[in-house]
């Protein structure tokens, strides 16, 4: 009865990360995700259908994350307290891809980029999975797995809405992929790792690349934006960028005639704000520290950096983690892709990590830990945790404020 349990622990609770690791492991391919990136299931009886499977349900990260576990089979440690947020690492690294064609693509230093396509050309892996739009709804984000270089760079595009990837890996053509994901999908992937009998999904996972993720909008957030705060229609959309030109850009869309509308990034990220599912509000992860290689913005503060109508050079940080994420990134630097430089990370003023810090931990105070995702490694000293709006106005404080 797995789908009748991820029903009734998971998706009734409103703690689907929408990662699309079920429907990726489900045996009989009984799963599908709706319009809203939701599991659901066509059978009748799921009872009699599933039997005794319970993969879908072992494997979701929604409420139990798994981080502990996986933690002690790649690094044979869990993380200490200090490492809380920022997670087991080998350092921390500022890098950039000197390839303004691939830069033009892709936010911040095209890091997710470079190493991908590293691991295509180092024959790590045979495709890369990596979120594009519809064809028939552009405004839509949909995963894709690719071999092509070219829409690699392409799809290098940031993406504020959730786009759940991990179904992608039923694609039967490819036998070592490469992986870019959010924290819910990196450890979905581990937790099937961690089991006896490692699900084929999981098995042909090469390497793994983890974007920090401060929570994802639903579809609903881009379309809201589109139509009420640019006055565009859904059907006139021709492209959509969440970071058009310049770093941070600007949420901008080019319609079929050939016009382009945009607003500002912060505000963008503002209105979203009204978009959340539960599960990505309290999510207590802004990395879940268990991908080969993890990757964040190098602007510690884009929000204030687009409120301040300022740019910021574009760069990115990434933090190796195994011995496959190291010699990923050695690789990229040795064959150009990327060039490296030694960096420290300040979590205390990176305004992504402290918006996920505060809002998980006052929706557990105020919900009760048994409703929201377990956090990894020991339970964070008490603190006095701040709207998500005073975490704005703390760490961005636009120019002549105090």
């Amino acid at each position: 009865m797995s789908y009748l349990q991820l029903k009734e622990d998971i998706l009734d609770q409103e703690l689907c990360a929408r990662c699309g690791g079920c429907v990726a492991v489900c045996p009989e391919k009984f799963l599908k995700l709706d319009d809203n990136s939701l599991p659901v299931t066509g059978i009748t009886d799921p009872q009699a259908a599933c039997g005794s499977c319970n993969l879908c349900h072992d494997i979701c990260p929604g409420k139990e994350t798994g981080t502990g576990t996986s933690e002690k089979r790649l690094f044979e440690r869990v993380r200490k307290s200090k490492e809380r947020w920022t997670g087991i690492a080998r350092g921390f690294h500022s890098v950039i891809c000197p390839d303004p064609q691939i830069r033009r693509h892709s936010s911040a230093g095209a890091a997710g980029t470079a190493l991908l396509l590293t691991a295509l050309r180092a024959g790590i892996a045979d495709a890369a999975i990596v979120i594009g739009r519809e064809e028939e709804r552009p405004w839509r984000p949909q995963a894709k797995i690719t071999s092509d270089e070219d829409e690699i760079i392409w799809c290098g595009q940031s993406t504020y809405c959730i786009a759940p990837n991990l179904q992608g890996l039923r694609d039967t053509r490819f036998r070592q992929v490469a992986v870019v994901g959010l924290p819910c999908e990196i450890q979905a992937l581990n937790k099937m790792r961690n089991l006896a009998d490692v699900p084929e999904a999981a098995r042909k996972v090469a390497v793994t690349i983890e974007l920090a993720c401060s929570s994802s909008t639903r579809t609903q957030g881009t379309e809201h934006i589109v139509t009420e705060m640019l006055g565009a229609r859904l059907d006139e959309v021709k492209r959509l960028k969440y970071r058009d030109g310049g770093n941070p850009g600007s949420f901008a869309v080019t319609l079929e005639n050939g016009t382009t509308r945009s607003i500002a990034f912060w505000k963008s990220v503002a209105e979203f704000n009204k978009f959340k599912t539960f599960r990505c509000r309290s999510c207590p992860d802004w990395w879940s520290g268990i991908a080969d290689i993890s990757i964040c913005d190098g602007d510690q503060n884009i929000f204030k950096t687009s409120r301040n109508d300022q740019q910021s050079e574009p760069c990115s940080i990434v933090a190796p983690r195994t011995d496959a994420g190291t010699r990923l990134l050695d690789t990229a630097r040795k064959s150009g892709l990327l060039e490296v430089k030694e960096a420290t990370f300040d979590e205390e003023n990176n305004l992504g990590l402290q918006r996920k810090r505060h809002r998980s931990q006052r929706l557990a105070e105020k919900h009760g830990a048994h409703a929201v995702p377990s956090p990894p490694g020991e339970k964070e000293r008490p603190f006095r945790a701040l709207a998500d709006t005073e975490v704005f106005e703390a760490l961005s404080q636009t120019r002549g404020e105090t």
